[in-house]
This record gives C-alpha cells, structure tokens and sequence, in this order.
C-alpha cells in the first residue's frame, strides 16, 4: 500500500524551515553590521538621545518580543527577523561592558569572516557579507510570511 503524502503537511514545515533560515540569516547579518557604517550608525543615534536607558529598553523589547514572535506559533515572523538584523547594532550602543564586549564579538566575527574571504577570494567585505545576509533574509521572510498565512488557511 502506498502512503498518502499530505502536500499541507509538507507546505507547513517547508515555510517553518525557511522562516528559522531566514531570522538566522538576519542574525548574521545583524552580528556582521553592528560593526559596519549600519551599525554604526543605529549607535550614534541611540548615543546621541539624551535618555541613556532607551537602548538597554529597546533591547529588552527586541529580545522579549522575538521570544513570543518565535515561539507562540513556532515561526519567526517579521518582527523576529527586524530584530534579529537591529538587536546587534542597538546592543553596541548600551553603555558599560555589555556594549563593550557586543562590539568586540562583533569585530572578532567580522575580521574572522574577511579573514576567510581574503583567503577563499582574495577580496574581504564583510559589509558585502553583511547584505547579502540581510537583503536575503527580508526577502525570504517576505515571501515565507505571505506563504505561512496562506499554507494556514
């Protein structure tokens, strides 16, 4: 006897796979532009407001809401994937050793990475890298949101 293959089963785990792909593809990327020009400057702006507090906040928020975004339903949806790029780079900005070692992971990832493209390619652009990762994880989670609503229906 053969088995039935149930095509909505299948549809439901291929958009949960490229939904856990694309918020990890928006983490590298995030982790890769905290310290390029974006990273930059999201710091600059938390750096220049005058409430100290508003990025550890916007933090917390970020960390808590992609918690519950991820894991009521299982699938990282988009404020999962925005936080995954932005949560780095506002990490940079709080004040103290927690920013501090946020910029060193950052820097260490980033020199890691334009240490293997020199050697792989001769070339580095870790900003490149940086990207492509998060051009290709709003893209995906674009097209995985609309998909996950319909695959539901």
């Amino acid at each position: 006897m053969a088995k039935h293959v149930n095509i909505r089963s299948i549809r439901q785990k291929g958009v949960k796979t490229l939904a856990w792909l694309s918020f990890g593809l928006a983490f590298v990327g995030g982790a890769f532009g905290a310290e390029t020009f974006v990273g930059d400057g999201i710091e600059w702006v938390l750096e220049a407001l005058p409430w100290a507090w508003l990025p550890v906040l916007l933090l917390i928020v970020a960390v808590v809401g992609t918690l519950i975004d991820s894991f009521v339903d299982g699938v990282p949806n988009w404020f999962a994937v925005g936080s995954a790029l932005l949560a780095p780079s506002i990490a940079t900005a709080v004040d103290g050793k927690f920013g501090d070692t946020i910029s060193a992971w950052a820097d260490g990832a980033q020199g890691w990475v334009n240490g293997l493209l020199t050697e792989w390619t001769g070339e580095q652009s870790a900003v490149g890298l940086t990207l492509a990762c998060a051009v290709a994880s709003l893209l995906m989670a674009r097209r995985v949101i609309r998909k996950s609503s319909t695959a539901e229906a």
